[in-house]
């Protein structure tokens, strides 16, 4: 098994650490061994394991129980940018204040809006978390211009 060297970047004010795991399966002897590369764990927000290979459940189970949260990504899924295809709308992540003002317009409540699941692909590429709310807007040939709100659960 052979991990390679981690790199860090800064994301919206947050320490985030990638690590590239090797081809061979993820058991939880690899969870253990990239914990214990992770040199400042106390300031670290996000980690994000690009993997190659299927991750056991053991493993899935112990990235639960880090105190940061963890994105696991497919290095397949990187080889194309879906935010940038000619059919895909334009997303807009609402701040707490956007996200009040919008509910109080319309007279909604948080569970009344249309939702997105934290699964959901544009929702995992943006890092969206359970109660966000996310501006879309759609326009092309087919659709001149339309305005959608989805929540996060």
């Amino acid at each position: 098994m052979r991990i390679l060297r981690p790199s860090l970047a800064f994301l919206f004010g947050a320490q985030v650490q990638v690590v590239f795991v090797g081809p061979k399966e993820i058991r939880k002897g690899t969870v253990n061994e990239i914990c214990s590369q992770i040199a400042d764990k106390g300031s670290l927000k996000w980690l994000i394991l690009v993997v190659k290979s299927k991750m056991t459940s053991f493993a899935k189970k112990d990235l639960e129980n880090f105190p940061f949260k963890v994105e696991t990504i497919k290095i397949d899924d990187l080889l194309v940018n879906i935010t940038k295809h000619v059919l895909q709308p334009k997303y807009e992540i609402l701040t707490d204040d956007e996200k009040q003002a919008l509910l109080t317009k319309h007279n909604l409540d948080e569970k009344q809006l249309p939702h997105m699941l934290k699964t959901d692909t544009i929702a995992r590429y943006y890092g969206l978390e359970k109660g966000q709310v996310v501006k879309i807007t759609h326009s092309g040939p087919v659709v001149n211009f339309d305005v959608s709100y989805r929540c996060v659960v």
